[in-house]
């Protein structure tokens, strides 16, 4: 959805450079995908950035940015229909085939869509947690999920050499234990503020979904249908113990810890932050008065570039470390 935007805006700057009569066909056909175009980045860029923050974020906090992310979106659709219902938009007759009119009109075709899209999507949201708060015990959510992954395992159950079933039912737990650790923790009984009784939930909703994913591997060595009758037994006694509302049933064969599971993207943008502080080091230190007139200032700029670079490419310190050493007896000779 996010790489819409950008796909009209290239297409629309490529016919932007041809040469089309004004009020031509292609000329409003350009007009319209350039409004459309430059309205979808205006009403993505912020949901963008919120999805990305909340990509990276806690767990425990991701109610909260799933529901500012579609209230973001929202704000920017609201902002840009106004802007462009507002604004008076007049093509020159005598000048290029770009339609300012059209270009309008598309922007505030986009955004009204958005508008009604978005606003049934709050609705919605608003609706289900409503229902929940009113009918929903906390842990539903988890059983209806636990049961259907069961069910769904048991019925495929002779499959079970089938490498890209097992594939499918272990990305199904995978889902299933996300559920788990995020409704687990009862985070919609403590909202934002945490306190050391949030914390001793969510640490026992990751070491309950440390068991869901120990099924994972159950799976992946399953040599026969038995096997998949083992996880599948399980999935079920962990439905009742969650309908019963047991915790100490479904702690029982829990791990002791189970520390917070860092997905790739998260870890590379952890290991992003650092080097890309000393890179930016090595770009502006140098620029320091005191330190631009040293004779060590060039090499200062590259070797904060390197150590960077490095930090980024390797987890392994003392592989950075030495690399930096070698890189600083030849630049500080």
């Amino acid at each position: 959805l996010f790489s819409l935007p950008v796909i009209v805006i290239v297409i629309a700057v490529v016919l932007a450079h041809s040469e089309f009569p004004s009020g031509s066909s292609a000329g409003s056909l350009l007009s319209y995908m350039g409004g459309a175009g430059a309205a979808g980045v205006l009403m993505l860029a912020p949901a963008a950035a919120v999805a990305l923050t909340t990509y990276l974020l806690a767990p425990s906090l991701g109610r909260l940015f799933e529901k500012l992310t579609l209230y973001t979106m929202f704000g920017s659709a609201c902002l840009v229909f106004l802007f462009f219902a507002v604004t008076t938009w007049e093509s020159d007759p005598n000048g290029s085939a770009f339609n300012a009119t059209a270009a309008s009109m598309s922007a505030l075709t986009l955004s009204g869509i958005v508008i009604v899209a978005n606003g049934s999507l709050a609705f919605n949201h608003w609706l289900t947690n409503y229902l929940d708060a009113l009918w929903c015990r906390p842990y539903d959510h988890i059983a209806l999920f636990l049961l259907g992954t069961a069910a769904s395992i048991h019925r495929e159950r002779r499959r079970w050499h089938d490498d890209s079933q097992v594939t499918k039912w272990r990305a199904w737990l995978e889902i299933v234990a996300a559920q788990v650790e995020r409704d687990a923790s009862l985070s919609r009984r403590f909202g934002t503020a945490e306190d050391g009784t949030h914390t001793e939930l969510r640490d026992e909703a990751r070491r309950i979904a440390a068991i869901v994913r120990s099924h994972k591997r159950t799976l992946a060595e399953a040599y026969s249908a038995h096997d998949v009758d083992a996880v599948v037994t399980s999935l079920v006694r962990g439905t009742q113990a969650f309908c019963a509302g047991d915790r100490t049933a479904l702690l029982a064969n829990a791990p002791d810890q189970a520390a917070p599971r860092v997905n790739r993207f998260a870890a590379a943008i952890l290991r992003l932050i650092p080097a890309a502080v000393l890179i930016a080091a090595g770009i502006f230190l140098p620029l320091i008065p005191a330190i631009a007139q040293s004779e060590l200032a060039s090499s200062l700029r590259w070797y904060l570039i390197v150590m960077g670079a490095i930090m980024f490419v390797t987890t392994r310190q003392d592989l950075a470390t030495k690399i930096g050493e070698a890189v600083a007896k030849v630049l500080f000779k």
